[in-house]
């Protein structure tokens, strides 16, 4: 059984968005409806739009029973929008949650029914290029006092490559800096030598020591003193 806790690998995420809603128009009859346990779809009459799941369309493209109705986010125009977006923003732009699973099957099953299909494919290469750059900028943030990750707009491709190199870094951050090993402080004249355990905060996880900075102060003041009052009497005899 798959471990929900993991992520997924992209044959899985592929295996997802097989149940997103997409366009046909059949060029057979059928006047009883395919019954599926997902659903009921049908009846099906040439050249009369229907919408089924991706995996259904792809399977009656295959057989040479339909045409498939390509989304408007794979057109030339909305695809030179977005990477224009992409390219003048640091944030990531808003897509489809699975651009990369549908589009990479529709080049593969359906390329006669997109419009100037290599012109679409190279826009769409463009664009998960440009993503993939600022994704890597923004990774580059994690630092000892990161406690969690936060990228918006996330494709869920994107998100499943991201989160094993994340939470992998994050865990490995947590365990060098919450080893439970003390850490050696610099001792002041006239002090015994103090070790200082490491507590990492609840909700910041910023680092905190137990002694107090105050009374490392005081003692500094008064070898400081001493010192002074030592010198003096030197000089005067």
């Amino acid at each position: 059984m798959y471990n929900l806790q993991n992520n997924f690998n992209p044959q899985e995420t592929e295996f997802l968005s097989g149940d997103e809603p997409i366009k046909i128009i059949p060029n057979f009859t059928l006047n009883q409806k395919l019954v599926f346990l997902n659903g009921e779809y049908g009846p099906f009459q040439p050249s009369i739009p229907i919408e089924v799941p991706l995996w259904l369309a792809l399977t009656l493209r295959r057989q040479e029973k339909c045409q498939i109705t390509i989304p408007v986010w794979l057109s030339v125009e909305f695809l030179q929008d977005i990477l224009k977006e992409e390219k003048s923003r640091k944030k990531l732009s808003k897509l489809h949650p699975y651009f990369s699973e549908i589009s990479a099957q529709l080049f593969e099953h359906a390329p006669n029914d997109i419009n100037d299909f290599e012109k679409v494919r190279t826009l769409v290469e463009d664009i998960w290029n440009v993503r993939a750059s600022k994704i890597r900028e923004g990774i580059k943030d994690i630092t000892n006092t990161t406690y969690c990750l936060s990228i918006s707009d996330l494709t869920v491709m994107e998100r499943e490559l991201l989160k094993p190199y994340a939470t992998s870094a994050l865990k490995n951050i947590w365990l060098i800096f919450n080893s439970g090993k003390p850490i050696k402080r610099p001792n002041f004249p006239n002090q015994p030598e103090t070790n200082t355990n490491t507590k990492i905060g609840t909700n910041t996880n910023t680092i905190e020591e137990e002694p107090l900075i105050e009374k490392e102060q005081e003692t500094t003041k008064r070898t400081l003193r001493k010192f002074t009052t030592e010198d003096m009497e030197t000089e005067q005899n």
